[in-house]
């Protein structure tokens, strides 16, 4: 079986959502029934997330596994075909089974899109078409207060039951004007339903003058699910890109990935140093050796030469055994990154 890595475009405006639902007409389900005139089977993709009814994306990424003897190449121009056109497949791949859309992600940019002062009919399907004087400087203070690490529990309709941790991290939310065209973009790993709609629609609160700037902190610390009643119009919104981290070997004990925000980092290192030494292959290369599903560091691997690797173990004891299980991965990694066969990894206790 392989497996396949696409980015899709979309236009939102006469889907109701991303999601495979029973009422109702998805992304989704168009793709996959794309997929199957050509796989002659039901095959179901995996996408990084959800979005909702006419949101939009322009790289919105999903997996899906097949033994269908086709190339990457082949595979997109014949999905592509079989799809309206108002979905298109940008780019296919051909990846490893350790890639999964959802679960590798390091980062997600949502960009949400204004036209100010006029109605314009050729942004219609991406922009909403604000009826409002707005206060741009006063967006950007409101936004302000959203920007890091909340509990997000005012700011989002999913269930507390499904996510009953509702803490989030806003990387960062740019603005950006073009015109009378206005870009707001919201960088994080992860968020709630409704999460970036919610937010900008007090946003432009705060811009139209009905809302303090600072009340935004107020309506965190509430964590009030009543609270906050309004969406921004989905149109405006649209899943911009998203970034994905480097998994070198995955099993159920563990797994040897890039360096991620809030990692406890090697000693010396700074996580954009680490990000750029594997971005530009550079040596010697770090990576987390972690748990798989906790996420918690116990050791980490370093490429030191184009001839060995080391796994370097916190805890020996109780984690030689998960690190012995990943080794046969590492080395199928070596070699698919140019390494000779007499790439040698040991596995030692990490110095002091």
């Amino acid at each position: 079986m392989r497996r396949f890595r696409c980015t899709v475009s979309y236009k939102g405006r006469n889907y109701d959502g991303w999601q495979s639902q029973r009422n109702g007409r998805s992304v989704q389900e168009t793709i996959e029934a794309a997929i199957e005139r050509i796989a002659c089977e039901r095959t179901v993709i995996t996408a990084a997330g959800r979005t909702d009814a006419g949101v939009n994306a322009h790289g919105q990424v999903f997996h899906f596994d097949s033994d269908r003897d086709l190339s990457a190449y082949k595979w997109k121009g014949a999905i592509n075909g079989f799809l309206p056109d108002d979905i298109h497949i940008m780019d296919i791949e051909e990846t490893d089974e350790t890639f999964h859309a959802r679960y590798c992600v390091r980062m997600k940019q949502y960009d949400y899109r204004i036209q100010l002062r006029h109605y314009d009919v050729l942004t219609s399907d991406y922009a909403w078409q604000c009826p409002y004087e707005l206060d741009i400087d006063r967006m950007k203070e409101a936004a302000g207060y959203l920007k890091g690490t909340h509990d997000f529990t005012a700011f989002n309709s999913s269930s507390l039951q499904e996510y009953p941790d509702q803490v989030r991290t806003v990387k960062d939310i740019v603005f950006e004007q073009q015109g009378d065209l206005l870009k707001i973009s919201f960088i994080g790993k992860g968020f709630l339903r409704y999460m970036v709609r919610m937010m900008t629609a007090q946003i432009i609160e705060a811009g139209r003058g009905k809302i303090e700037p600072e009340e935004i902190a107020d309506m965190l610390e509430s964590r009030s699910r009543t609270g906050i009643r309004r969406n921004a119009e989905p149109q405006g919104l649209t899943l911009e890109k998203i970034d994905y981290f480097e998994i070198c070997a995955l099993n159920e004990e563990g797994m040897i990935r890039e360096y991620l925000d809030g990692d406890i980092l090697p000693e010396g290192y700074s996580l954009e140093e680490l990000e750029e030494a594997v971005r530009k292959r550079e040596l010697p290369r770090l990576y987390a050796f972690s748990t798989r599903h906790s996420q918690t560091i116990l050791g980490r691997f370093e490429v030191l030469n184009s001839e060995e690797g080391r796994i370097c173990l916190y805890d020996p004891k109780n984690s030689r055994k998960a690190a012995e299980s990943l080794l046969e991965q590492l080395r199928k990694w070596a070699g698919k990154n140019g390494y000779p066969d007499t790439f040698t990894i040991r596995i030692e206790k990490a110095a002091d």
